[in-house]
């Protein structure tokens, strides 16, 4: 995916995200919070394909999962 000026800004909401939700998961345990983050994917999901449409959701998350390749390494 071609990476555009928001990159950094997403990045650094992605981390926000991810460290708020470790701690969230450190408490539930990591079986709970596979399935909580597996419900908020598929929630957002719906949400933004009833929103943006599909093909901008895809879009979307695409540009998610990248931020999160880049935050992981």
């Amino acid at each position: 995916m071609i990476q555009t000026d928001a990159g950094p800004a997403i990045n650094g909401e992605v981390k926000t995200v991810m460290a708020g939700f470790c701690v969230i998961a450190r408490s539930i345990g990591s079986s709970a919070a596979e399935r909580a983050a597996t419900i908020h994917m598929v929630a957002a999901a719906a949400y933004l394909e009833e929103t943006v449409g599909a093909a901008r959701t895809k879009e979307i998350l695409a540009a998610v999962v990248s931020a999160i390749g880049a935050v992981l390494t």
